[in-house]
């Protein structure tokens, strides 16, 4: 009677170790996924160019972001 009650207890916590390892593996996998989504994100995008011509408060000062090619933000 003693030995099947820590038969069952020592299958209780195994099972329990089980779940949790598979839980671990799951986030894991999970977590370089993300990572790897996030690399391919960043690569895709472009980052904007931002052209600052002048000083700021002076007369013809202006900023560019990105390639903008508009008659108005030219000189």
């Amino acid at each position: 009677m003693v030995f099947g009650f820590f038969k069952k207890l020592i299958k209780y916590y195994i099972d329990k170790l089980v779940s949790w390892m598979r839980m671990q593996k799951f986030n894991l996998e999970l977590d370089n996924d993300i990572k790897k989504y996030h690399e391919e994100l960043d690569k895709k995008i472009e980052k904007p160019k931002i052209v600052e011509t002048g000083k700021f408060g002076e007369d013809g000062w202006s900023i560019s972001i990105g390639d903008i090619d508009d008659k108005d933000t030219k000189n």
